[in-house]
């Protein structure tokens, strides 16, 4: 028997397949019956959702906090059988609101029942918008975390590129938690993706609302800003109207060769950057000045940037300096830059065109290892931030 499954995402068709033996009541359940050929092969209740590929644009955007509807069929000896359903990200009770104020725009997902429950900000990287942290903030708070997702440029009245952004933009969203009645006082913790996490340690080492970091794809270095053309030689973050340190990365991205097909991997951007500590050393995040524990996500075969080893950099700098709280590194082999978030979902391994610059680029990391990742990460990240903020 071959399932096909259709599930539709981000504004895209994604498609898996997979071969089933059924047992003897006809019955397959992919939570015990291995696949044994298709886009992936094992037993993995989620494998026909993380290992599907985009197949083409879907008629609709169905993004979240929408649910993710899928179909399936299921060609069998007598015949084909359908089936449609879907998934939703919100727990039954769960709400999400749009944010709309002066300084804050956004989502705010908050938990079912009368709280006060732990706040959390959330954010994405140098897509802009709300990108991946308009999953997250439903996800977690159906666990419980009223989770403001921001968007801090490439939004209506917001910056429209990543440079020269107040670091202040997180205050604001902790601010605007910790006004709510049903959130619970003291500190919020801070979630951000890629460029994100540079905001997010940022946002720990300054702010005395942050309580906890969870930083996905890291970076312990903060790099210059990037527009639409790419990378520009000024500041991607500032604090009380003054430049924060940075690397300029635009000659070294310049001289990363395309191929003559494919995206582009702009690791090797960074990486002759690293292998000289007098060229970033400067612009090392002071981790050690965060309030509380802090959560590093990366994975070794990250294409988009050297993540593991820019997380490890954070890593010594903060034993280095007597870092009184806990901090946690989830490193994975097989995981790429996409090796964190919801898992479940299908796996992108590339950016067709990317929302700022427009280019293609590598994600890096393989399906069954960026899946394994999320599987595996996901929950302790939900763990560590109640832990952190109860």
């Amino acid at each position: 028997m071959t399932v096909t499954a259709s599930t539709l995402i981000d504004g895209f068709v994604h498609e898996a397949t997979a071969t089933f033996t059924a047992d003897h009541t006809g019955v397959v359940d992919t939570a015990r019956h291995a696949s044994t050929a298709g886009s992936y092969t094992g037993t993995d209740p989620f494998g026909l959702w993380w290992s599907a590929a985009p197949a083409g644009p879907a008629a609709h955007a169905a993004t979240p906090p929408g649910p993710v509807t899928t179909r399936l069929r299921a060609d069998t000896a007598g015949g084909p059988v359908t089936a449609e359903f879907q998934r939703h990200w919100l727990a039954a009770g769960a709400t999400v609101t749009e944010v709309r104020e002066p300084g804050v725009r956004g989502m705010f997902a908050r938990p079912a029942g009368p709280g006060p429950f732990p706040g959390v900000v959330a954010f994405g990287g140098s897509g802009g918008g709300l990108g991946p942290a308009a999953a997250w903030a439903p996800v977690l708070a159906s666990r419980g975390l009223a989770t403001l997702a921001i968007a801090y440029f490439g939004g209506p009245g917001l910056p429209g590129a990543l440079a020269g952004i107040e670091v202040e933009v997180v205050e604001r969203a902790a601010h605007w938690l910790l006004r709510r009645g049903d959130v619970a006082p003291g500190t919020v913790g801070v979630m951000g993706t890629s460029r994100g996490s540079e905001l997010a340690l940022w946002a720990g080492a300054l702010l005395d609302t942050i309580g906890a970091v969870v930083a996905f794809a890291p970076s312990g270095i903060s790099w210059s800003g990037l527009d639409a053309g790419g990378p520009v030689d000024a500041p991607a973050w500032t604090f009380a109207g003054q430049p924060l340190p940075y690397v300029p990365i635009g000659a070294s991205a310049k001289a990363v060769p395309a191929p003559s097909a494919g995206p582009v991997a702009l690791r090797a951007a960074f990486e002759p950057v690293l292998a000289d500590p007098g060229l970033f050393e400067s612009a090392v995040i002071p981790v050690e000045d965060i309030r509380g524990p802090v959560l590093f996500v990366s994975g070794e075969a990250d294409t988009m940037w050297p993540a593991t080893p820019l997380t490890r950099i954070a890593e010594q700098r903060a034993r280095d300096r007597g870092f009184p709280h806990p901090m946690v590194h989830l490193c994975y082999r097989d995981g790429g830059h996409t090796c964190t978030g919801v898992p479940g979902t299908p796996i992108v391994t590339e950016v067709r065109n990317h929302p700022l610059t427009g280019g293609r680029y590598s994600f890096g990391g393989t399906r069954a290892g960026n899946a394994h990742a999320r599987a595996d990460s996901w929950p302790r990240v939900v763990a560590f931030l109640r832990d952190a903020l109860d």
